[in-house]
């Protein structure tokens, strides 16, 4: 504990373990006191209820609590629209699944326990999600406090209905406490409701934002539901084969397992926006932070385990008589602790360095291998089988989700290259000095807001052995007054000339066997380098490598997350229709690729870039792969921004270029040109529209039917 007590993370950690544990301890309360109130045969009824419900309930938000937390812990200024994604994904998403669960319970589960999943499910689906979601976003915020409070509030609300049910009706059925319960988490979600809007402001609604980030939202919400999958599925199949009072019996052991998680829970939740923001720099950061959180929790997670194996014998003690197997069963299941100290650290890890498809698929192992089991021992021997096959599953998944990240900790380390910057002096190993060189070249011309921010984005990369030039094209605020000279930056000054001149002039004075031309007002991304060199090698053809980018505004605020174009069979004929392609920042070029392409024809004023993409593209393949490599800042001096001159600037290239081309290639071009004119001067005319779905289909000839099922090369 002795780490925990000394960073903000425990600090965050110590609130969250506070709200866990109260949150986990009331809800422990009332399951016990419930249990007292309806008896194991009721009980066993009501677990087998919630057990179906929580295998689905995940997908009421379709993974956009984790979206918010994602994207609003680097920047808070993005909370409305994420937080009003939320609300209109669970008001309808939650809906459609009460009505599904409505239909479907009478063939899964036993009738007693089917009659009441429609109330449970309105409690869980909605009212729970909401409440849940608010604490993601107070986490965004750093807020463990609050957060810690959220997370106790329904089962705050919960015991003290319980409590008074207990008092007052001495014994329920399970159909009048899950009307109670669907209440009290009512109660609790309006409280969220009013203290996020008077806290951190009112949502605004943005329906487009759910498209733009449905697929990483469902990954999120099947990465969850996986997890409920095969925390429930036993509970729900007990049901299903009739064993409501073994359904009993075993929930209760369950819940308090899930009460021994609080811990590890706390830890998980007040890292996982860190993990996030050190994941933006590219670097093995959040899996060295995933080790040491790792190794705390271990030691947590065996002290729980003791715990509760001593202290089984109190639940007959606890819930009545009618529990004394449950000493056996927590006996039993004290050891999942350890596992989900293993899986869950590891598994956040993973999600936070975008490697939740790894994620996903482990839990699709687990659940597959929990289901097996789960049909083959709880026929047989009863919630044994089930205690069985779940440390079978935890287990299974502790070992896959470790086995990821220390892949990936691998993937990350260099054994043998070390860079350590100290003081201002660059220290390599000979393996560094080794690798290829690689220019980064940066024209200036009156752009002075942003320059400096441009050469901290270069001067980042986590790649040893790179050169900076920065060519001042004659700019009214010269480029040394903005940035200070250092070891690896060359400033170039010379008249204004344009940017191709500008462009071509620092590659004279480069020394790199690899090009990047990176704008000065754009950014590059951590690890850009890298993905770069890597798409280059595996393709040792090809002439240049380029990647997605993302758009910011003028204050660094994203404004469009990367798009990842699929790849082609080829890139010419596309390249003359669109440029796949954008700004040169996104790109890196081997040096002879470049002059064989005969560099930036520098008597065009705008399209150079796009004129050059073309000309290499007929000489030499293009690689593209799916990591984002670059920043593009939109703001008003944008020359990509006058969509008429660029027509112009587009149509320029093209006249320049046709007659080099063949005769197959200029009826391309022809077409082309209608395309361009279509893209530049769009209308809402239903014969817009008409092409569009044309040029849509007519895209698709060109992408190999493989890419549809990945994002490989």
């Amino acid at each position: 504990m002795k780490f925990l007590s000394k960073s903000a993370l425990a600090k965050n950690a110590g609130w969250m373990f506070l709200g866990q544990g109260l949150g986990y301890g009331l809800r422990m309360a009332y399951f016990i006191v419930i249990a007292r109130l309806l008896g194991v045969l009721q009980y066993g009824i009501v677990v087998g209820a919630f057990a179906l419900v929580n295998l689905v309930a995940e997908y009421s938000r379709l993974g956009s609590g984790m979206v918010l937390l994602r994207y609003v812990s680097p920047d808070h200024s993005r909370f409305a629209v994420y937080w009003g994604n939320i609300l209109m994904i669970t008001s309808v998403m939650s809906g459609v699944l009460i009505l599904i669960l409505h239909l479907i319970a009478p063939h899964i589960v036993s009738p007693a326990t089917a009659g009441i999943v429609f109330i449970s499910a309105i409690g869980t689906c909605f009212f729970e999600q909401i409440t849940v979601s608010a604490t993601q976003a107070f986490q965004a915020f750093q807020d463990m406090r609050t957060a810690a409070l959220f997370n106790q509030m329904t089962s705050l609300f919960r015991t003290i209905v319980a409590v008074g049910m207990l008092v007052t009706l001495h014994h329920a059925s399970a159909r009048q406490w899950v009307v109670a319960s669907a209440a009290a988490s009512a109660v609790a979600m309006i409280a969220a409701l009013i203290v996020v809007t008077r806290r951190l402001g009112w949502p605004h609604f943005t329906p487009f934002l759910a498209w733009r980030h449905g697929k990483e939202g469902v990954e999120y919400a099947f990465a969850s539901s996986t997890t409920s999958a095969y925390n429930d599925l036993d509970k729900t199949m007990l049901s299903h084969y009739g064993m409501s009072a073994a359904n009993g019996i075993y929930g209760m052991a369950y819940r308090i397992i899930e009460m021994g998680t609080a811990p590890l829970t706390s830890i998980q939740l007040a890292a996982q926006p860190r993990l996030f923001q050190l994941a933006e720099s590219g670097s093995d950061q959040p899996i060295r932070l995933g080790r040491r959180l790792m190794k705390h929790s271990l030691l947590i997670s065996a002290a729980t385990a003791l715990g509760m194996y001593v202290l089984a014998p109190l639940i007959p003690l606890m819930a009545g008589r009618g529990f004394s197997e449950g000493t056996s069963a927590l006996r039993w299941l004290c050891f999942i602790p350890i596992f989900r100290s293993v899986h869950a650290t590891s598994g956040g890890v993973l999600t936070a360095i975008g490697r939740q498809r790894y994620r996903s698929i482990t839990q699709i192992i687990v659940v597959a291998l929990n289901f097996g089991l789960n049909v083959w021992l709880i026929p047989r021997y009863g919630w044994h089988g089930a205690a069985w096959s779940s440390l079978a599953t935890d287990g299974t998944l502790a070992l896959l989700n470790w086995s990821l990240l220390e892949r990936e900790g691998r993937r990350f380390g260099r054994k043998t290259t070390q860079v350590v910057a100290e003081r201002g002096s660059l220290i390599m190993s000979t393996a560094d000095i080794l690798k290829p060189l690689v220019s980064i070249i940066i024209p200036f011309y009156n752009q002075p807001k942003y320059l400096a921010e441009a050469v901290l984005s270069a001067k980042n990369q986590d790649y040893p052995s790179v050169e900076i030039i920065v060519v001042d094209d004659g700019s009214t605020v010269s480029a040394d007054s903005l940035i200070e000279r250092a070891p690896g930056i060359t400033i170039l000054r010379t008249e204004n000339r344009g940017v191709s001149a500008a462009r071509n002039l620092g590659f004279s004075k480069s020394s790199g066997e690899f090009l990047i031309f990176l704008d000065a007002d754009d950014r590059l991304m951590p690890g850009a380098i890298e993905a770069h060199l890597q798409a280059l090698e595996s393709h040792p053809e090809a002439g240049l490598s380029f990647g997605p980018t993302k758009i910011i505004d003028h204050d660094g605020v994203e404004v469009r997350g990367a798009h990842i174009c699929r790849p082609r069979k080829e890139y010419f004929v596309p390249l003359l229709e669109s440029n796949l392609i954008g700004s040169p920042g996104a790109v890196m070029m081997r040096r002879e690729s470049f002059v064989a392409a005969g560099m930036f024809n520098e008597s065009f004023s705008m399209g150079e870039d796009y004129d050059l993409y073309l000309r290499l593209a007929r000489q030499r393949p293009l690689v593209r792969h799916t990591f984002c490599t670059l920043e593009y800042r939109e703001h008003g001096s944008n020359t990509s921004q006058a969509q008429e001159k660029m027509l112009r600037g587009t149509m320029l290239v093209l006249d320049h270029l046709e007659p080099a081309l063949t005769d197959s290639e200029r009826r391309k071009l022809i077409h082309a040109r209608r395309r361009w004119e279509h893209a530049f001067r769009p209308n809402s005319s239903f014969k817009y529209r008409l092409w569009n779905l044309y040029y849509s289909f007519r895209t698709m000839w060109n992408v190999p039917i493989r890419s549809y099922f990945g994002n490989k090369h």
